[in-house]
């Protein structure tokens, strides 16, 4: 399922940009904004992967500084 922020906008799974879908002449898909679905499938699927594992990491970093001031 695709996400989407609070504002009932999408959430591209390559970029984690917010985008109005459907969008009038709008290349966007369901899960892609824009500008992400000229790149390859392939490469779309790793940069998403790696955009998620980087989220992951700065989540558990903020969690450690927030324990470490404690």
């Amino acid at each position: 399922m695709a996400q989407t922020s609070g504002d009932g906008r999408r959430i591209c799974r390559t970029c984690g940009a917010s985008y109005e879908y459907p969008g009038h002449n709008s290349l966007a898909t369901r899960t892609v904004c824009e500008r992400c679905i000229e790149i390859p499938e392939q490469t779309r699927r790793v940069l998403g992967v790696l955009r998620r594992r980087v989220e992951q990491l700065t989540k558990q970093v903020e969690r450690l500084q927030r324990g470490a001031d404690e």
